[in-house]
């Protein structure tokens, strides 16, 4: 590699952020994996960068990031990704198959895997897809006690008679100036 600037290394060193919390958020705790995949990812985001100036290191890097996983998430399935994405189905197939809790290490490693982390990746696949039941709701009027009945057709009088509402109006004003007279002046 060359000397970067400290413009350069600074947005390296935004990538590596980037793609350090992508894999964490994935739930890779082992912190020496996780360096190991940032730097393995990096490298290919640089080689990329040297074809494709202009484009910011850290878009690089987690468009590498995406399609490795990708990548890996379709060889280990036997199955393609819609869109070769890691979607919401493809991350819960792997929390499913409990890659964070027993199988980091294999994590992004070439074949072979353990057969019964391919398993377990494949049926919490098939798993992981939403199970959609039509259904319909019908609106139902609403069932108004005796005071909710009586409030909605005494609104429904006084939106019908504006001098009714008036006269309300002006005698809840007037109620409300007697209580304020007895309490302040008595």
């Amino acid at each position: 590699m060359r000397p970067l600037s400290e413009a350069e290394l600074s947005e390296w060193e935004e990538a590596y952020a980037a793609v350090e919390a992508y894999l964490q958020a994935l739930r890779l705790r082992n912190r020496l994996l996780v360096a190991e995949l940032v730097r393995a990812i990096l490298w290919r985001a640089s080689a990329r960068g040297t074809k494709e100036p202009g484009v910011p290191a850290r878009v690089l890097a987690m468009e590498e990031t995406l399609t490795e996983i990708a990548r890996w998430t379709q060889e280990v399935l036997d199955e393609p990704l819609e869109h070769n994405r890691l979607a919401a189905r493809g991350r819960l197939a792997l929390l499913l198959a409990d890659m964070p809790g027993k199988w980091q290490g294999v994590f992004l490693t070439p074949h072979p895997w353990p057969p019964p982390f391919t398993d377990a990746m494949r049926k919490s696949y098939l798993a992981a897809g939403p199970q959609f039941a039509n259904l319909t709701m019908v609106p139902k009027p609403l069932e108004l006690n005796i005071i909710g009945s009586g409030a909605a057709q005494w609104w429904e009088t006084m939106d019908r008679r504006p001098i009714v509402r008036k006269m309300f109006a002006i005698f809840l004003l007037a109620l409300i100036g007697a209580i304020l007279w007895f309490i302040f002046f008595e």
